[in-house]
């Protein structure tokens, strides 16, 4: 189980920051998703959304101050994510 965990958390991390989305069909990946169950999807989603909403206003704002805070607010937004699904 700590195996199917661990790889579906990586493929989870790798995908986040290549698509932006958790995309991955691989058997570990597919397990943890039936196991993650509502819960943990109720804690994921606002984190998730948060992201896109980030990198959508990252896409509007020129380089400077605030996109470095937007930049810093996308990196911690990672981190609590993937903390998230490391439980």
């Amino acid at each position: 189980m700590r195996e199917l965990h661990a790889t579906a958390s990586a493929h989870m991390w790798r995908d986040m920051q290549a698509a932006h989305q958790w995309i991955c069909t691989c058997d570990a990946c597919c397990e943890i998703r039936a196991l993650m169950g509502m819960d943990k999807m109720l804690t994921v989603w606002p984190l998730v959304r948060a992201l896109q909403d980030v990198e959508a206003h990252l896409k509007e704002v020129p380089d400077g101050p605030e996109r470095e805070a937007l930049r810093r607010q996308q990196d911690k937004l990672y981190e609590m994510l993937a903390t998230e699904m490391a439980r």
